[in-house]
């Protein structure tokens, strides 16, 4: 039988997470002042994600040792090209949200 449930990743699941405060953000009935402080933590959380999370999976790419990959649950080369296909989406709709909601909001 197989399993119903579909396992994530801990990274992926933080993207996702990240993602509902930038929906705080996009969010009209929102008060423009809270939506960019959203917008700022979203921006700040992706910035640490980076500097912690993406550098620790690159840095595991670029291990050549077999042994340390076979006992992942992920394959670290997919993961990291997920998690970058994810923040790729997000960041487009960032730009979406800034260029076409706050901005002209705070004209």
């Amino acid at each position: 039988m197989k399993n119903r449930y579909q396992y994530h990743s801990r990274d992926m699941s933080w993207l996702k997470f990240n993602y509902r405060i930038l929906m705080e953000a996009k969010d009209e009935k929102v008060p423009l002042y809270e939506r960019i402080k959203f917008m700022a933590i979203y921006s700040s959380n992706l910035d640490e994600f980076f500097r912690v999370r993406v550098a620790s999976w690159r840095r595991i790419v670029g291990i050549k040792k077999k042994k340390i990959k076979a006992g992942m649950m992920f394959s670290p080369k997919k993961l990291l090209k997920d998690i970058l296909v994810e923040v790729e989406t997000q960041q487009n709709e960032y730009g979406e949200i800034l260029n076409d909601q706050i901005l002209p909001s705070l004209e």
